[in-house]
């Protein structure tokens, strides 16, 4: 159990920009007391490079391939790492409010807060979930899921994208090999380095559900 609870949304089917919009409309209302404290999952019919909001595109981004391919890059406005956002992978967003148990300007503390409940879930199906900063999560240290978080005007937002049966080929042809890494990466690449969920017996709707009954 957890000391905060979310309302589970469901949302329509829009574009990533538009998803990243909403994110930012939603935070917005929760943080004014008009909406309740919520968890939503993406439904994207395209596809999207995604960069975190201080984060350089040439550093990141293989822009040729990315302009060849016709795959967009965007910018959303929370911090994080740079993600390819295509089927096979799961987004989702929290929002609630700025208040205890998450304190302002305590932006690890929020995602252990955050993500206690799923540590828990995850274990009931035999798997230790683990929590690496600055922000993924990963089961056995191969990364199942990198996250992302913004504070403001009284409201908390944490989204992330969890790779279920992600495209390993096409991720490794736009994102570069970044040249900072979490220590746990060491040097592996993007396949060594990264787990789909699938391999673990997961697929959307489970992940779904794990989710849910662990946040609401």
């Amino acid at each position: 159990m957890t000391s905060f609870r979310l309302n589970y949304l469901e949302t329509p089917k829009l574009s990533v920009a538009e998803q990243i919009a909403l994110d930012r409309e939603l935070m917005s209302e929760v943080g004014k007391g008009t909406r309740l404290p919520l968890l939503r999952f993406y439904d994207f019919p395209d596809e999207a490079i995604v960069l975190g909001l201080s984060q350089e595109e040439e550093k990141y981004v293989d822009k040729a391939a990315a302009e060849k391919d016709g795959v967009p890059v965007l910018r959303r406005f929370s911090g994080g790492g740079t993600v390819f956002l295509h089927k096979g992978c799961l987004v989702y967003t929290i929002v609630t409010n700025l208040a205890p148990p998450f304190k302002r300007f305590d932006v690890m503390g929020a995602y252990r807060t955050a993500f206690a409940p799923l540590v828990e879930a995850f274990s009931k199906r035999g798997l230790q979930l683990e929590f690496h900063e600055p922000c993924d999560l990963a089961i056995a240290g191969k990364k199942i899921a990198g996250n992302a978080q913004s504070q403001r005007q009284g409201a908390l937002l944490i989204h992330g994208s969890f790779l279920i049966a992600p495209d390993l080929r096409r991720i490794k042809r736009y994102l570069k090999e970044p040249d900072v890494r979490p220590d746990y990466r060491a040097a592996r690449s993007h396949e060594d380095f990264l787990l789909p969920l699938s391999e673990v017996g997961f697929d959307e709707q489970k992940l779904k559900a794990l989710l849910i009954n662990a946040w609401c």
